[in-house]
């Protein structure tokens, strides 16, 4: 049997959700077995491919996709687990995040993922019947092909901003997201507004994409001080770990400012430090 036909029964058959399947069918594709018999298939193999691949994040989906579909066969489940490892994002400053979005003609979905955390899905999904004053219930997500509407990475009710929880409330149809619209177009509409002259001016050439407004979401509630607990469950993460270490980014300016400082003159301090315990012994000696 080929993989074509095994994955795809195998994956038409579990509960897995629509973007996870079309990932997986993805994956297998850039495996390069898709066309391949089941039998020839082995830990090795799938080895060989994706090491030669520079990303984590995407050695470890593959691997995981790998163990996931021949589990029932028993092959590839030695493949390793990697860590997950997060992608260092270089943000522009707010004020200018702030400038590409009001430009944007998805500037509320924008919005809801920098001021809410959400990612593009679960912010395309956003209507006004999910508020609770100005709490919003994170219940749904749009399918990057826009062909699904399904159930978020995470779930979880956030806090939004009043002002944007009044935005929210005050959606007109025409920022309702519909079936069929892929959600890409917010994407491409904040990488080119990013790539335009008068932003590259601004922020020095640096891209934005619409996850990157999610990072600096977690990011700067972690510098104001926000308790860690806090910023999880605004998050929807299920462990502060994850939110520690794969969502807050950390500038070199920040890296550089916490390196201790040396004393500017040593030799004077060490001279002084010096007569110091002379003078000392000296008294000894007369008492």
């Amino acid at each position: 049997m080929l993989v074509s036909e095994y994955a795809t029964e195998v994956i038409n058959t579990r509960p897995y959700k629509y973007q996870t399947r079309q990932t997986f069918f993805k994956d297998l594709k850039r495996l390069g077995i898709w066309d391949l018999e089941v039998e020839q298939i082995n830990s090795a193999l799938i080895r060989d491919v994706v090491e030669q691949l520079t990303t984590q994040s995407t050695r470890k989906r593959l691997y995981i996709t790998a163990r996931s579909i021949f589990r029932d066969l028993g092959i590839c489940q030695d493949l390793p687990n990697l860590e997950a490892e997060g992608k260092i994002y270089d943000i522009p400053p707010q004020e200018q995040l702030e400038w590409l979005i009001d430009r944007s003609k998805y500037r509320l979905q924008l919005l809801l993922c920098m001021f809410g955390g959400l990612r593009v899905g679960e912010a395309c999904a956003v209507t006004p019947e999910k508020l609770s004053g100005d709490y919003l219930d994170v219940n749904q997500a749009y399918s990057q092909d826009g062909l699904h509407l399904g159930s978020p990475k995470t779930y979880g009710k956030i806090l939004l901003p009043h002002w944007l929880a009044e935005e929210v409330k005050n959606m007109q149809p025409e920022q309702l997201w519909s079936l069929g619209r892929t959600t890409k177009l917010v994407s491409h509409s904040c990488y080119k507004l990013s790539r335009g002259e008068k932003f590259k001016s601004l922020s020095g050439g640096k891209t934005v994409n619409p996850h990157m407004l999610r990072h600096w979401y977690a990011t700067d509630m972690i510098r104001r001080g926000v308790n860690p607990e806090v910023v999880r469950r605004q998050m929807r993460h299920k462990n502060v770990s994850v939110t520690l270490k794969i969502y807050t980014q950390v500038r070199s300016e920040e890296i550089e400012a916490s390196l201790p400082n040396r004393v500017a003159n040593t030799t004077q301090v060490v001279s002084n430090w010096s007569d110091n315990v002379i003078s000392i012994q000296r008294n000894q000696n007369n008492g």
